[in-house]
């Protein structure tokens, strides 16, 4: 019986070591609960996302080359126009 009342002795001290680096409820109250991170996206809306995400810059991309290649053309017009008046200047002179 002595015996067995010193293992528990022992186990105990060996408790009391352990039992003040556990985390307490309070220590605990500062992290994300399930509550918390629900409104979070999952992996697969993630995926979804960038799915999306992609699909919208490659569409935006091709309106960007439309919209340069019109620029483009706007922008030779003044240059011909602007060519034909300085060669008009150039005659007169």
């Amino acid at each position: 019986m002595e015996q067995l009342i010193r293992n528990v002795d022992r186990r105990v001290a060996g408790i009391e070591q352990i039992l003040p680096t556990l985390a307490t409820k309070v220590d605990l109250e500062r992290f994300a609960t399930k509550a918390d991170l629900e409104p979070l996206g999952t992996k697969v809306e993630l995926k979804e996302l960038r799915r999306e995400m992609y699909e919208e810059g490659k569409r935006t991309r091709s309106y960007f080359d439309v919209v340069a290649e019109g620029l483009n053309d706007q922008i030779r017009l003044v240059g011909e126009g602007l060519a034909h008046v300085m060669a008009k200047l150039d005659n007169r002179g």
